[in-house]
């Protein structure tokens, strides 16, 4: 189900012509009956809304998608109410407002859960869970390179097993089968992702999709990794995960991109999956944790900026598009930078700069982006240091806290992993995973390298050719050449091969389908890197020039997320990130409306996209729009702006 600028139009005016009538008889009623009618009207709008879910949307996931867009529609709707009130000097009491707030807040975060119908069996994320939990438990034996590579190895040798299937609690009896991965791994057309790049040369680049055969003929290269008993509960954990996935799923999995985060978060990563053996109980008592993170990063906004702090951040998480449930829910431990990162500004504004300045290095080193926002904090910190040739108290504090969590964390990650650690992740993450393009990638230099246009070529179109033309459109397309129809430019959408877009590249007859579309991708960004770099610059000129006369470090942190788009490549769910907009209500309360307005857009252009890596560039070019927007708000002093604790 898709909507064309028109049924959005269609939609959008019929609610207003809904909402103006509303308005008009809650106006001419008095007294009780007025607040009667209010209650009345709500409870009607919320239940016809959630009916014409229910009878024309059959589809949950487009359900859900269309309720977070109403919700951060209606939150818009109630700031615009509120700012008509307070133009008539009819001011709305503060506790309607926090109730408002706080109810849509709750409707958000049950709508990021997608109103509780995880899609998860029992709550756990296997997928996620077998990178992480495998990851960090058995990292001094597979590093960063072997998680796919010594499964194979390991199913091999188990061979014929019987099963009990995982069922809901409360089956008394579950049923069982017979699994031979043996046979499995012995299938010619089973793939698995080459992490080492051991067949670089023979397919044509490293960490692409290899059959098993080559590394099922060396398995010692795996056994030797390992102690015996060591092994055997390796092969006894994966036997676990594949037989909770299933066949399809698991081999999907092994598909994916390995095992990615720093040596940091396996300080805790390893602590926990040491705790005990695989098992379904146990991997829901790992889920939870993120669950506690995410109920902590919403009582630190609501610590540091208030209630309405709390419920602009949960409206804009709970609604946005680019980081769904889908992705990390009922994962292990996918949250903890999240919450480090909105606990550092929390702290730095109620001046405890001390754990500010941990709690960022902490978020850095477990994802390395959430660092980048140092970048803003820099800002005031050098403005600061040559107007007044001395270090501010509070810079000085915040550096402080900031310099020993990394003398403790560091060395601690190097103890729980290995010597060569960083080395590895280097040459894993940084060097090879971050160069390899992935079609849910958000970022600058996805924008730079996604071609949606070309040129075009002088008396070209005759009427066949136009209709060839439009027929070669996908959905996304012909919705963007709806919009840019009434502009005259000598461009056009671009189609076909040239265009190096997955709906036309991808081919499903080589080893890996999609390794066309990523050699195109890297080429176009090798071709315009200095562009990238360029805006890059620009955007730090125009940063310094706003934030040099920022004094409040949580302000320029916040702002500072603007380097996370630009000089980092993210998968989608990490784009959660930019909660750190919320806080900034306190001094441009213009931002409510715009993290409305932008999770509502990030839906519509999700609902109106079929393929990732169109769906992903313009989901990036929406939220650095914005970063821009939101940075040219402070170009001018407005109030608290110059105050540290503000």
């Amino acid at each position: 189900m898709k909507f064309s600028p028109k049924d959005i139009l269609t939609v959008i005016v019929g609610a207003l012509a809904y909402f103006g009538v509303i308005v008009f008889i809650e106006r001419i009623l008095r007294g009780r009956a007025k607040i009667a009618f209010r209650y009345a009207a709500v409870a009607l709008t919320t239940a016809a809304f959630f009916y014409a879910l229910q009878k024309y949307v059959p589809n949950h996931a487009r359900a859900v998608e269309l309720a977070k867009a109403a919700i951060a529609i209606v939150a818009a709707g109630c700031v615009f109410y509120e700012q008509h009130r307070k133009g008539q000097e009819r001011p709305i009491a503060e506790r309607w407002k926090k109730f408002v707030g706080v109810t849509l807040a709750l409707a958000a975060i049950a709508a990021y859960f997608n109103g509780f119908n995880f899609g998860y069996p029992r709550y756990y994320h296997r997928w996620d869970q077998y990178h992480y939990y495998m990851g960090a438990k058995y990292f001094p034996e597979l590093g960063y390179k072997n998680l796919y590579k010594c499964a194979v190895i390991a199913e091999d040798e188990l061979g014929t097993m019987k099963v009990e299937l995982d069922r809901p609690a409360g089956d008394r009896l579950a049923p069982t089968q017979v699994v031979d991965m043996r046979a499995e791994m012995r299938d010619p057309d089973k793939k698995v992702r080459d992490l080492p790049g051991e067949f670089a040369a023979e397919y044509g680049g490293g960490n692409l999709l290899v059959p098993v055969q080559q590394l099922l003929a060396h398995p010692e290269q795996c056994r030797e990794l390992f102690s015996v008993p060591r092994w055997e509960q390796y092969k006894s954990d994966v036997a676990f995960f594949r037989v909770v996935s299933g066949k399809g799923y698991w081999t999907d999995m092994q598909k994916d991109h390995g095992f990615n985060p720093p040596p940091v978060w396996t300080i805790a990563g390893k602590f926990f999956s040491d705790l005990a053996p695989t098992s379904v109980q146990f991997m829901q008592l790992l889920a939870t944790i993120d669950l506690l993170y995410l109920a902590g990063m919403f009582v630190a906004l609501w610590w540091g900026f208030g209630w309405r702090g709390f419920a602009v951040g949960a409206i804009f998480w709970g609604c946005q598009a680019s980081a769904p449930f889908y992705w990390t829910g009922g994962a292990f431990l996918r949250q903890d930078w999240l919450f480090f990162s909105v606990l550092s500004v929390a702290c730095i504004r109620r001046r405890h700069f001390k754990v500010g300045g941990a709690a960022l290095v902490y978020a850095g080193l477990l994802r390395i982006f959430p660092g980048l926002v140092v970048i803003g904090t820099l800002v005031p910190f050098v403005a600061h240091m040559i107007k007044k040739r001395r270090m501010h108290p509070d810079h000085k504090q915040m550096l402080l806290g900031g310099c020993l969590a990394a003398a403790v964390l560091l060395p601690l990650s190097v103890a729980m992993t290995a010597k060569d650690s960083y080395k590895t992740f280097y040459a894993h993450t940084i060097e090879t995973h971050d160069k390899t393009p992935l079609t849910n990638h958000m970022g600058l230099q996805v924008i730079v390298a996604h071609k949606f246009f070309e040129f075009e070529k002088p008396g070209l179109r005759t009427a066949e050719e136009r209709e060839a033309y439009l027929r070669s459109l996908s959905g996304t397309q012909r919705t963007l050449l709806g919009w840019l129809a009434p502009v005259k430019l000598p461009i056009r959408l671009a189609t076909g091969k040239s265009s190096g877009q997955m709906e036309f590249v991808r081919d499903e007859k080589l080893t890996d389908p999609f390794k066309t579309w990523k050699d195109l991708r890297n080429e176009r960004y090798a071709k315009y890197r200095a562009v990238a770099w360029a805006i890059v610059g620009l955007s730090l000129g125009f940063f310094i020039m706003v934030g040099h006369r920022l004094r409040s470090l949580w302000i320029a942190q916040c702002l500072g997320q603007l380097f996370v788009i630009l000089l980092s490549q993210l998968t989608c769910y990490y784009y959660s990130f930019m909660i750190l907009a919320a806080p900034l209500i306190k001094v441009r309360p213009r931002i409510e409306i715009g993290l409305y307005g932008l999770a509502a857009v990030t839906q519509i252009i999700w609902m109106n996209s079929q393929f990732n890596d169109n769906k992903y560039t313009l989901l990036t070019l929406a939220s650095v729009a914005f970063c821009y927007v939101m940075l040219g708000m402070f170009w001018r002093r407005e109030g608290a702006t110059d105050s540290t604790s503000a």
